[in-house]
């Protein structure tokens, strides 16, 4: 039997984002033809990376919140990069931690490497390794549980079901019920009482299915509705009171972003508008003052700084950008700071350890 945990600081999700459908109508289910190499600095490989890696400009000292100094309102501050550099990344918020699960690293290698960041210690941690390499998947955390789910297992980019929750008695995910059918690049996250998950790439291409979770011990996946528009590389967060946004993606291509915005409340799901900036491969987290916020993302010639926010009632607002641009990115907030971590600063295979944060609510 596994541990429950205590519950967490903030509700919010992750999204994978870029790779597996980069280029001009290139299939979501090969990788892109022309992906630029990463540089040196960017390559991801740290062979030597330590247990506890940080401390920062202030060797890790925050202002005795669990928030990192220097932390504000009107710009993101940078923090203790990641020890190993990564981009199509699952992110969550768990336990007042952030928690970043598998990956791709400079080289194109798929890893199972699980890193842990501590906000009150501006310090990073390894976490356990996953059962298995995995990109593009969908790291959610619900009261009490940190669920992995699809995902692809290499670069051929084929989807896969698994579902893993962390066993923290034993340090170790355990098995849990698979998704109804393989995905990779969707979206999840947890509405307060059920894990839910959307959109992706499955078997036969682009997916529009929202399922719906009760029970991650031993429970059954059910179909809750479809999506507005069928896309991979979206975003999804809730609010943690019945609400779930499923943010932007694609339509397998970067020339074929989108700014779709649709809301799950119950067993209910509508569009309610359109991000000011159309993108895929994307982070969203959630704000009391704001609502759903989304970050990072690409196009051919490039990568996105904006961060923007929609209510339930769909009115947009646009937070302060990234101070960079990236795609690939995981987002989260924990004790109203948000934010997004690594991820590529150039379209395609690019990878950073680089970590952001700003106060998005007190």
């Amino acid at each position: 039997m596994w541990m429950r945990g205590r519950t967490i600081l903030a509700v919010v999700v992750l999204v994978a984002a870029a790779c597996g459908s980069d280029g001009d109508g290139v299939d979501a289910g090969a990788p892109p033809p022309d992906e630029p190499a990463a540089s040196e600095e960017q390559d991801g490989r740290d062979a030597g990376r330590e247990d506890d890696r940080g401390g920062g400009a202030d060797d890790g000292e925050g202002d005795g919140t669990g928030v990192p100094a220097g932390v504000g309102e009107d710009a993101w501050t940078t923090l203790t990069e990641a020890p190993l550099a990564l981009s199509e990344v699952g992110v969550a918020a768990f336990d007042g931690e952030l928690w970043v699960a598998g990956g791709l690293s400079g080289d194109g290698g798929v890893t199972p490497t699980v890193q842990v960041y501590d906000p009150a210690a501006d310090r990073w941690r390894d976490g356990p390794e996953l059962p298995e390499p995995v990109h593009h998947a969908s790291l959610v955390a619900t009261d009490s549980e940190l669920v992995l789910m699809g995902g692809y297992r290499t670069l051929a980019f084929d989807p896969v079901a698994d579902v893993f929750v962390l066993d923290q008695a034993n340090d170790a995910w355990v098995e849990a019920p698979d998704l109804p059918e393989a995905r990779g690049a969707g979206a999840g996250a947890w509405d307060g009482e059920r894990l839910v998950f959307a959109g992706g790439v499955g078997p036969d291409g682009l997916a529009d299915d929202v399922w719906a979770l009760d029970d991650v011990t031993g429970g059954q996946w059910s179909e809750t509705g479809q999506l507005s528009i069928a896309r991979d590389h979206l975003a999804a967060t809730s609010d943690g009171d019945g609400n779930v946004w499923f943010l932007a993606g694609r339509e397998n291509s970067l020339v074929a972003n989108l700014g779709t915005v649709d809301l799950l409340s119950g067993d209910r799901i509508e569009p309610i508008g359109e991000m000011p900036t159309s993108r895929g491969g994307v982070g969203a987290f959630s704000s009391q003052r704001h609502g759903a916020c989304v970050a990072g993302g690409e196009q051919p010639d490039g990568t996105f700084a904006e961060v923007e926010c929609i209510t339930a009632d769909g009115e947009t607002t646009s937070l302060p950008g990234l101070s960079s641009p990236r795609h690939g990115v995981g987002a989260a907030a924990i004790a109203g700071v948000a934010y997004v971590a690594l991820g590529g600063p150039d379209p395609g295979l690019a990878v950073s350890g680089t970590l952001e944060a700003l106060r998005v609510d007190q």
